[in-house]
């Protein structure tokens, strides 16, 4: 059949093809989209509209193959792409683990967290009230707090008053001592020494998505009343959220999947550069995955952390917070982490500039549209 007598094709079939194409990248799409399109419009029956299933699933299929597929005969690209895919996986998981964190209950500013704590000792001394926060390497933030009581009170006050409040007890161990109090003269401030020993209690509690870890001790005084010991101190923090890991394992896996798409993408444009062009853009590519070494190494180390700490009680081993000063790298630099972080991606985004600000596009292969549905069909 010529070329003339073909009857019309409908547009409907070539928009639909077209869309299919979406899958390919778009260098290829540039490459060999009309010679495809020409190609399944030949092999279509007379007045069909839509591609066959097995069309379009093989056209999906194949396009998303070809997104991670690298140039052939290029090892330095694949060693590139695997260590770009573990550096963004590694960076695509600390995202997640900080939406993660965004599910936490919010850890109470110093006044709540003593009205909070406060059903523990039901009377407590004004000016033996303490709480500040506290940074744990590796770990979401805590506030530390202190209350003690103005008179005589017992461990057990604190598990009731807690319940009564609203706090699950999930751990009240106590441990027993007899109750002393040794006081001597003290030359340095012309008043008494006083050591106490009672009973204190390990005390865990939560409420409301918070963390109650600490510490119960019977109080102990003189008889002037002006040495004592005893009340309730120990960390307030969010427990880990259900949401938690699954946002930071998918985190782990988009990083991934993109660092591999964005090697392939840049392989391709790169290839079509000038020579001075694509060894500057590797260059540069090449100082990000470098620098980047030490963030990297801190968000494993976190990640190895919190898998071995999945049932610890005590604050959450956070991978994003491996990029806070004084991570969990000893004997360096404060600034070494984010300042490693920053400088990556300042070079990650020159090599990226580079590759298209150089004009690395393929160009369109043109063929002959031989079909009379009118204009649209041909690639331009």
């Amino acid at each position: 059949m010529t070329a003339g007598a073909w009857p019309a094709v409908d547009e409907r079939l070539v928009r639909r093809y077209r869309r299919l194409l979406l899958a390919y990248s778009g260098g290829y799409r540039r490459r060999h989209g009309t010679e495809m399109i020409t190609t399944m419009l030949e092999m279509a029956e007379p007045g069909r509209s839509r591609p066959s299933a097995g069309e379009a699933w093989h056209l999906i299929a194949s396009g998303v193959r070809q997104r991670f597929r690298l140039p052939s005969g290029r090892p330095f690209t694949v060693v590139t792409a695997a260590l770009v895919t573990v550096v963004l996986a590694v960076f695509g998981a600390a995202a997640g683990s900080w939406l993660g964190e965004q599910t936490f209950a919010a850890v109470p500013s110093g006044a709540a967290a003593v009205e909070l704590v406060s059903p523990a000792v039901a009377d407590p001394r004004q000016d033996a009230i303490f709480t500040w926060r506290k940074s744990l390497p590796g770990r979401a933030d805590a506030l530390n707090f202190h209350l003690s009581p103005k008179a005589a009170w017992t461990v057990e006050e604190a598990r009731d008053g807690l319940t009564a409040a609203g706090w699950t007890i999930t751990e009240f161990t106590v441990h027993p001592r007899p109750a002393s109090i040794i006081c001597a003269p003290d030359d340095i401030t012309g008043g008494e020494s006083c050591t106490f020993s009672s009973r204190d209690a390990a005390l865990t509690a939560h409420r409301d998505g918070l963390v109650l870890h600490g510490t119960a001790n019977d109080f102990l005084a003189n008889e002037a009343g002006d040495a004592w010991v005893g009340g309730v101190y120990g960390d307030l923090y969010a427990e880990r959220s259900t949401a938690y890991l699954p946002l930071t394992v998918i985190g782990g896996l988009l990083g991934a999947l993109a660092g591999w798409l964005l090697t392939a993408a840049l392989a391709y444009r790169i290839r079509s550069l000038p020579p001075g062009a694509g060894s500057l853009a590797g260059a540069f590519a090449g100082v990000a995955v470098t620098v980047a070494a030490p963030a990297v190494w801190a968000v494993v180390v976190n990640a190895v952390m919190l898998g071995g700490h999945l049932t610890y009680t005590g604050p959450v081993y956070a991978l994003h917070s491996a990029f806070r000063p004084g991570s969990h790298l000893t004997e360096v630099p404060s600034w070494l982490v984010p300042g490693c972080t920053l400088a990556a991606a300042a070079a990650a985004a020159i090599a990226v500039s580079v590759v298209f600000l150089s004009g690395g596009r393929d160009r369109p292969t043109v063929i002959e549209n031989r079909f009379s549905a009118g204009p649209g069909i041909a690639e331009h």
